[in-house]
């Protein structure tokens, strides 16, 4: 019919790759302009992509001075991401609808299972924000009611966990089928793998250990999440008011580091969070007593008291025998797929220790050779050396 006919013309026709183009970047924001270009290109469909997102970490946060119309304008939207946080930008513009976050069975931010909600931008601070219960946008006070948002845009998000013997093998097998029920419904999906999937380094776990930090930072900075067994209505009023006050906890712990940075000493300080300059001076004590000759870098102590939420960084250096374990288990997952993506992303995140250096060139490795017994025609973009 003539409908159909009109239809079909709105859907662009999409070019097919005559290989398969895998991606390797350093940092994982990184690959995003490849994911651009394929879409211009016409390569992959303008809007509604599927991510199948393998990784020790879900990366998917905001950034914190990201304007929602800078999203709109790539060189702006680029500039302002990091490694946490470039995933929802881009289901914000439209690029991703559907993330499956594959997680190794150390990684414990966000529990296995299926997640809808949206994201947008809050019309009382206009930044983005997401309507997702979880802790892990809650405590950075990422949450918000979908009545704040406008500019709406809807996620699905399927978590699940690859284990060499799953906890619930019923659990396993019913994300696993909603997974390839996703795959079966889409022409195209980007596979996306951070070597850091197969071994991680916390980097923060031996940051000036010495002085016993990481456990102090963990008293200092650890989020209480929403109690499970509260009614939605109860919930929801929880979550929002625990995003104000870790916001504002949060804020106040900054301007402390961030005066620490100019003046040594807290005597002096008058701020936000003078209530918590006991605990931070007792912290602060012990790291200059342990480093009396040590410039110490506060902001990244900071930065790494925020890693915390009621879970934390994952921190798992791998066997060699536990490696090819997690390469055996990704290629059976790929193979339940039973299609090859489109193009597929690769991250070595090396450089800045979350995937161990000693390790991340047999990984890459291992995972190249996996792609090519799997797929025809993969062409690899060595794309980190030419940045170099």
């Amino acid at each position: 019919s003539l409908l159909q006919e009109i239809e079909m013309d709105r859907k662009p026709k999409l070019r097919t790759l005559k290989d398969l183009p895998v991606y390797i970047e350093e940092d994982h924001h990184d690959v995003l302009p490849h994911i651009f270009k394929n879409i211009g290109a016409k390569h992959l469909p303008l809007e509604k992509n599927t991510l199948v997102h393998f990784d020790s970490h879900p990366d998917l946060l905001i950034p914190k001075d990201l304007v929602p119309e800078e999203a709109f304008d790539k060189f702006k939207l680029f500039q302002k991401l990091s490694i946490e946080n470039w995933i929802i930008p881009g289901a914000f513009v439209g690029v991703f609808s559907t993330i499956v976050w594959v997680c190794p069975p150390w990684s414990n931010q966000i529990a296995p299972g299926e997640y809808e909600f949206q994201v947008g931008r809050n019309k009382v601070t206009n930044h983005l924000a997401v309507t997702c219960l979880e802790s892990y946008y809650i405590s950075e006070g990422l949450f918000t009611i979908r009545s704040n948002l406008d500019n709406v845009k809807d996620i699905k998000l399927i978590v699940i966990k690859l284990e060499e013997s799953p906890d619930s093998q019923s659990e396993f097998k019913d994300q696993l089928m909603r997974v390839q029920e996703q795959i079966a419904e889409v022409d195209h999906y980007i596979l996306d793998i951070d070597l850091d999937f197969f071994s991680t380094l916390n980097p923060f776990v031996t940051l000036y250990n010495e002085a016993g930090l990481y456990e102090k930072l963990k008293e200092l900075y650890t989020f209480n999440p929403v109690p499970q067994n509260l009614e939605y209505s109860a919930k929801i009023k929880f979550a929002l008011q625990a995003g104000d006050e870790r916001r504002e906890m949060l804020d106040k712990l900054e301007a402390i580091f961030t005066y620490l940075c100019m003046d040594e000493n807290l005597t002096m300080y008058e701020g936000p969070g003078e209530e918590l300059l006991g605990p931070v001076s007792q912290l602060v004590d012990s790291v200059r007593k342990h480093y009396p000759r040590q410039e110490i870098d506060w902001k990244l102590v900071h930065d790494a008291g925020c890693t915390f939420d009621d879970s934390e960084l994952p921190h798992h250096v791998s066997s060699k025998a536990e490696i090819q374990t997690m390469l055996r288990l990704a290629e059976q997952f790929l193979d339940w797929l039973d299609k090859p993506p489109t193009i597929v992303t690769m991250s070595r995140s090396s450089c800045d220790d979350y995937c161990p250096p000693d390790q991340v060139e047999d990984i890459q490795m291992g995972v190249l050779t996996l792609l090519k017994m799997k797929f025809r025609n993969v062409t690899e973009h060595h794309c980190y050396k030419e940045e170099t």
